[in-house]
């Protein structure tokens, strides 16, 4: 985890939300779709977080399909760890 992935957990706090959507999480890290929906499943790999999937019904999303993510026990550890 580098520093842009720590901001990407950070602004998922920061939003108040169990799932903020990622537009919402792009304007706050300031990333292109396409590195942040990157970012994102590498995080879901390693456990850190749990990503929503575009459904019909929704709105916009990553190009990879992403359009949620919602950080885990693993990811809130993280965030309050002494590497940051």
């Amino acid at each position: 985890m580098d520093n842009m992935d720590f901001k990407i957990l950070k602004a998922m706090v920061d939003l108040k939300a169990a799932y903020p959507k990622v537009t919402k999480i792009s304007l706050l890290v300031n990333l292109d779709p396409e590195e942040l929906g990157a970012r994102l499943g590498v995080l879901e790999m390693q456990g850190y977080i749990k990503t929503q999937s575009k459904t019909q019904m929704e709105g916009d999303s990553l190009p990879n399909g992403i359009c949620a993510a919602g950080l885990t026990n693993l990811g809130r550890r993280a965030l309050s760890g002494q590497r940051w």
